[in-house]
């Protein structure tokens, strides 16, 4: 299947990668910046790398200066090796701490399993990429896209500030714009989710003053501050409700009975009863786990008080 690409500026276009099972249509995106300097942000699944070339070759792109990885997650990162390949003489950009990973992909690969299971294996595993070819965002020269340490999301997860862009990967959550014209944002806080780190993340990059947010998942927006602000407030709602329910009672039913109260008071969530069957699906799944990282942060602080 091919990618669709849409062209949110001359230089901007956004690669959204075909569906890896029902219900994954316009859910992972690759963005692309093409000018003097020509990057993308993010790789997507190994399962979708020949698409993303494919793409790419469409777009008109022969080169890139740079391979920026917002994460290590192989929803983000996961055709890395294949991409690396056919760009032999681009930098790969990530966190320091992510490139022992995709150097040697065995226990991250393990850990995506572990995770997310079948859907892991419509993701497929991650090709290793030389160490050589790996470059800590921090040690960046001369590069004019500035990167942001944000974690939250995951401990190595960084943004992008070029220009008027910010390339938020997750560090904002996701948003989607649905067919029906209604908004939909849910937190992207898996476990190991660090819930004080990820609102330091949101209020450095609301004091970068970007003017437009591009999220992992998926699209554009304007305002981008507005956004991050709004984010930041639906995580406060998220913690004070799900803590309240851990407060009186932790059974099999504690995540799903979060899920159901979270949906009837976080006005940013109405767009899930708005979704098709198979989109629904997968954002139980995703619902799921991001509530998992918000029980997982409160029940650690419990035990370490």
């Amino acid at each position: 299947m091919s990618c669709n690409i849409k062209k949110y500026s001359d230089n901007l276009f956004l690669i959204t990668l075909p569906p890896v099972a029902p219900g994954f249509e316009n859910f992972i995106g690759v963005w692309l910046y093409k000018a003097d300097i020509t990057f993308i942000v993010d790789v997507g699944t190994s399962s979708t790398a020949d698409a993303l070339l494919g793409a790419l070759g469409k777009a008109g792109v022969e080169r890139l200066d740079y391979i920026f990885l917002t994460h290590i997650h192989v929803d983000h990162a996961g055709a890395i090796g294949e991409i690396a390949d056919h760009f032999p003489d681009t930098p790969v950009v990530c966190h320091k701490d992510g490139m022992p990973h995709l150097a040697d992909p065995g226990r991250l690969w393990e850990g995506t399993k572990k995770a997310l299971g079948r859907i892991a294996d419509a993701y497929g595993p991650v090709k290793p990429v030389p160490p050589d070819r790996l470059i800590d965002a921090l040690l960046l020269d001369n590069c004019p896209v500035i990167p942001v340490m944000t974690p939250g999301h995951s401990i190595h997860h960084i943004s992008y500030v070029y220009n008027d862009y910010l390339f938020a990967g997750e560090a904002g959550g996701v948003y989607y714009l649905l067919p029906s014209g209604r908004g939909y944002m849910r937190p992207a806080t898996p476990p190991k989710f660090f819930y004080d780190l990820a609102l330091e993340s949101i209020d450095t990059l609301i004091s970068k003053s970007p003017g437009k947010i591009c999220y992992g998942h998926l699209g554009l927006k304007e305002n981008a501050v507005i956004m991050l602000k709004e984010h930041k407030k639906q995580l406060y709602l998220w913690e004070n409700i799900i803590r309240n329910e851990m407060s009186k009672f932790k059974d099999d039913d504690m995540i799903s009975r979060c899920m159901k109260i979270l949906l009837a008071k976080d006005p940013l969530l109405t767009g899930f009863f708005n979704m098709e069957k198979d989109m629904k699906e997968r954002e139980k799944t995703f619902f799921s786990n991001s509530i998992k990282g918000f029980v997982d942060y409160i029940g650690l602080g419990a035990v370490t008080k």
